[in-house]
């Protein structure tokens, strides 16, 4: 679990502040992942599986409907080196419990946070300053993009992250289920591009 203090951040990562990075909600088609992007694709599965009821985002003015990244899904944000960090300049925000496609620029090769959102809440505490509230469930990072210079669509695995009362993880697996996401992937693109197994890579610690 995880405590933030900094409604400004987060205001600006995902809801239009000056600070704003690049947030990949999803890919309708291939001419949407440009040359210098790979089209990544893959699954976020949580055990047990989160409700509806145990996520919960209240902010006193959602005008740019921030609350569309954080219920039932999951931000993970990549980098082009293994170093964990609260916030990049690109963010996934894929759907949980369904195969994703989001891109990532080709120099991002590592997710260095990933997590799922379970409570996110702001109060007003002066004039100018609003304080937030959030808990989230943290994957284990860094994790390796194996994106090679070829590549235009890659798939990544199942994540699947088994979780304790507390919103702990305490298990994960990266479980490989290509030919039904390959079948997805065919379906939604067509039969031109190749689709290479990448399999997520755990960083380990030197």
């Amino acid at each position: 679990m995880r405590a933030l203090v900094a409604y400004a951040v987060a205001a600006a990562l995902l809801a239009g502040g000056c600070a704003q990075p690049t947030v990949s909600e999803g890919v309708g088609s291939l001419g949407e992942v440009p040359g210098d992007s790979v089209l990544l694709v893959g699954r976020i599965e949580i055990v047990p599986r989160i409700k509806p009821e145990e996520q919960t985002f209240k902010v006193g003015w959602d005008a740019f409907n921030a609350r569309r990244h954080y219920i039932g899904r999951a931000l993970l944000f990549t980098a082009e080196e293994p170093k964990y960090r609260d916030y990049t300049d690109h963010v996934l925000n894929p759907p949980l419990e369904e195969t994703f496609f989001v891109r990532v620029p080709r120099k991002h090769r590592y997710m260095v946070k990933g997590s799922v959102t379970m409570s996110f809440q702001t109060r007003a505490v002066s004039r100018r300053q609003v304080a937030t509230e959030q808990v989230e469930l943290l994957f284990p990072v860094p994790v390796e993009l194996d994106i090679r210079p070829g590549d235009r669509a890659i798939y990544l695995g199942t994540l699947r992250l088994h979780r304790d009362e507390f919103h702990e993880v305490t298990k994960a697996q990266i479980l490989d289920h290509y030919a039904s996401a390959a079948a997805e992937f065919k379906g939604k693109f067509g039969a031109g591009t190749t689709l290479r197994k990448a399999l997520l890579k755990p960083v380990r610690a030197k």
